[in-house]
């Protein structure tokens, strides 16, 4: 492994504390951050999800354009590398369409 990778992965994990940082203050219920990728074949390939337990929940922060906007700057605050930040997703899901789409299964459902 050579030192950049080991660096990415380190940006990658600072980036998702800062989100669920970031998002305390404008959630309203129980909620938690994750991430998945493969970032070592390109910087692009990366996703954060916010989640949350309420499809209505999920609907009113994915139309929050101002959190949208500061949550797209945190890969800019921690350096995520520039030839893949515009296309790195950030979304957000609820367990409610979890449950009804995937029974209750996360990973299911994001495969």
């Amino acid at each position: 492994m050579n030192p950049v990778d080991t660096d990415i992965k380190k940006i990658v994990l600072r980036i998702e504390k800062a989100i669920h940082e970031l998002v305390s203050s404008h959630i309203r219920e129980k909620y938690w951050v994750t991430h998945y990728g493969a970032i070592d074949i390109h910087p692009k390939h990366l996703v954060y999800w916010i989640c949350v337990q309420s499809d209505s929940e999920k609907r009113r922060l994915k139309g929050d354009t101002v959190l949208m906007r500061q949550l797209r700057d945190v890969l800019v605050v921690y350096y995520y590398p520039s030839s893949g930040r515009d296309e790195v997703y950030i979304g957000f899901e609820s367990q409610e369409t979890v449950d009804r789409e995937a029974g209750g299964n996360w990973w299911n459902h994001w495969k």
